[in-house]
């Protein structure tokens, strides 16, 4: 199972549909993934600790295109990242 993050924030445990925020409750950290193997979005409630690496590991779904080929793709990236292999020229060869 490949989880791919997302996002890393704090939720309150309470929140969600139909449900009414209680006062004086605390907010913990949520964990929101894409699998990639199953090809679904998902969440889960995490540690602070893990909460701070899986911030780290953060990716965002940006538009690619390839200069070769002209082929338009999305990809996840990290952050500073600005190139990817285009899966079009992959294929070809």
């Amino acid at each position: 199972m490949t989880k791919i993050t997302l996002s890393v924030c704090k939720a309150y445990k309470n929140s969600g549909m139909n449900r009414v925020h209680r006062k004086k409750t605390k907010k913990s950290w949520k964990h929101y993934f894409y699998d990639s193997d199953k090809e679904k979005f998902g969440t889960e409630w995490v540690s602070t600790l893990k909460a701070l690496i899986l911030k780290r590991k953060v990716s965002k779904k940006k538009q690619m295109v390839c200069l070769e080929c002209g082929y338009s793709f999305y990809a996840f990236l990290k952050k500073d990242t600005e190139e990817c292999e285009c899966p079009n020229c992959n294929d070809n060869e």
